[in-house]
């Protein structure tokens, strides 16, 4: 006969062993919830930072400003460090660009260079919140658009029923508010065109596509996008032209 003592004792190791067991099976999936509401938040909060810190050059969801590039895009997720031959994962190159800025100018459409946001350099931002800032960037990545596939599909019309109004729109939709000063309202990066088109409409299209041709006193050259030509039809300039004459016509 087992000495009870011990049979007690057994069966007190055996539940023991059986708690073990059971809370061992769900540690895995706890682990696995508390790393997803981390990682959550962590997106959460670098939203903010980004709209603080980013949004104003970069765009508000990524797509990029005159004043600094795209990054919510399928290009730039699947081949940026590819072609810096940068040797490292993506992840690591968003922290480090963000964390240390761009100190040399990459392209010279651009006005300025990134400057540094970590503290480690200077900057305003914390290293946890350079994380939150690269989390929230690379949460872009499973939907970014193929902005290269849709450049060569068939456009799509500009909405206006007038010139003037798809030009007004053509204006908003390339950015141009965010360097340039029309009624009072938009950026001081470009010369006010309020009055442009008392400078004539070939002034007009030739500044647009060869912005470094002529360059206004005061404003120095590579500033504006050297690109438009690629983007732009000559329907899309002449209602460019017809809404700066429509803000001359109704002073």
């Amino acid at each position: 006969m087992i000495d009870s003592r011990i049979l007690v004792g057994l069966l007190a190791i055996l539940i023991a062993v059986s708690g073990v067991v059971f809370i061992g099976i769900g540690e895995a999936d706890r682990r696995v919830e508390f790393e997803e509401a981390f990682h959550g938040r962590s997106i959460e909060e670098g939203a903010a930072l980004y709209t603080e810190y980013c949004a104003e050059c970069h765009g508000l969801h990524g797509e990029g400003s005159p004043r600094a590039p795209v990054l919510n895009s399928k290009d730039f997720f699947e081949n940026r460090v590819q072609d810096l031959g940068f040797q490292g994962g993506l992840e690591a190159y968003i922290k480090l660009t963000v964390a240390g800025g761009r100190q040399i100018k990459e392209n010279p459409q651009y006005p300025e260079n990134m400057p540094t946001w970590s503290t480690d350099f200077g900057g305003p931002l914390r290293n946890d919140e350079i994380d939150n800032v690269v989390a929230y960037i690379m949460n872009w990545q499973a939907e970014a658009p193929d902005l290269e596939a849709m450049a060569a599909a068939e456009p799509t019309p500009v909405p206006g029923d007038t010139p003037a109004e798809r030009g007004a729109n053509l204006y908003q939709g390339l950015g141009c508010v965010a360097c340039h000063i029309i009624n009072g309202e938009g950026g001081a990066v470009g010369p006010e065109l309020t009055n442009v088109y008392e400078k004539g409409e070939d002034y007009i299209k030739e500044s647009i596509l060869m912005p470094n041709a002529v360059l206004s006193e005061g404003y120095q050259g590579n500033i504006m996008p050297q690109n438009f030509g690629d983007q732009l039809s000559d329907d899309d300039l002449n209602d460019i032209v017809a809404y700066f004459q429509s803000l001359v016509e109704g002073q």
